[in-house]
């Protein structure tokens, strides 16, 4: 009996996968996983028990990478505040800035933390139709045929509840997406918060006017800009390294921007870990020098 199915049984277990999922992660058909667990297979049991060998090494590399969490900086207690103003108030605010300044993580953790807050991701397929039934699943509503038994069933949920819609990644939204988060808000009377990257508000004042009503509806703007300060920089490292060594290098290296920081830290780590040696100059340098710009 191959040691590799039992290997490959305590992974699905552990991972809570199926054997379809399994199939698509070791890059063959479902039936194949089926009769390679009940030690029926009959083709290549070798090359498969390699596969089976690699996929549970990756995982356990993966496992033991760095995990860079939410931490608490001067510009996510920003990003807190404008969602806690527009939430008490029932306003609708924009939190615009480049990519990779941690928008997202910060309103993430404000979900997580603050009770009758909803929080969508949107995608560039979103049309209407597509808005109002990610919306809808979010309120554990079911979403209805027509785009107009949505919107009532959503405003009939959501009026007087005096809950937060956030939305991220905005600026993919069109204008029939957007005129619908303003008449929700005007139905309802819940915050909203629009986030998303800079041409977010170029987008909002519109060419020819036609966003009008809703970004005279629009409180706030809180522009983060294109670069985190360096005391936010600073403090993400120290609480992924443990010290302060290497702030200012860091700070230069990643040019103030959060998501090119973890991923130069995740590397550095990674490697340092596999030759059981500490993060220093020459390592963080050598990764700098690997990141896309």
């Amino acid at each position: 009996m191959s040691n590799k199915r039992d290997d490959l049984r305590a992974y699905m277990d552990a991972h809570g996968l199926t054997q379809q999922q399994a199939a698509s992660k070791l890059d063959v058909s479902s039936a194949t996983i089926n009769q390679y667990l009940q030690g029926k297979y009959k083709g290549d049991t070798a090359a498969l028990d390699g596969k089976v060998t690699q996929l549970i090494a990756r995982s356990r590399e993966k496992a033991k990478a760095v995990n860079i969490g939410f931490v608490k900086t001067k510009t996510a207690k920003h990003i807190h505040e404008t969602a806690m103003l527009a939430h008490s108030l029932g306003e609708i605010y924009l939190i615009i800035g480049e990519a990779g300044l941690g928008k997202t993580m910060a309103l993430t953790e404000y979900a997580k933390q603050t009770a009758d807050v909803v929080m969508i991701e949107v995608e560039p397929t979103y049309n209407a139709k597509v808005l109002l039934q990610t919306i809808a699943a979010s309120l554990g509503l079911t979403p209805a045929r027509t785009n107009h038994e949505m919107m009532t069933a959503i405003c009939d949920r959501l009026r007087g509840s005096e809950r937060l819609l956030i939305v991220d990644e905005a600026e993919l939204l069109g204008l029939k997406p957007l005129e619908i988060l303003r008449r929700i808000h005007d139905l309802t009377g819940i915050g909203i918060v629009l986030a998303g990257m800079p041409r977010l508000r170029a987008n909002l004042r519109g060419a020819r006017g036609e966003y009008k009503q809703l970004y005279s509806r629009i409180g706030f703007c809180q522009d983060i800009k294109n670069a985190l300060p360096a005391e936010d920089i600073a403090k993400i490292a120290e609480a992924t390294l443990g010290n302060s060594d290497h702030n200012e290098l860091l700070y230069r290296v990643s040019g103030g921007n959060a998501r090119r920081l973890a991923k130069l830290l995740r590397g550095a780590l990674k490697i340092a870990d596999n030759h059981g040696r500490p993060v220093d100059e020459a390592l963080i340098k050598r990764m700098a020098e690997m990141l896309i710009d």
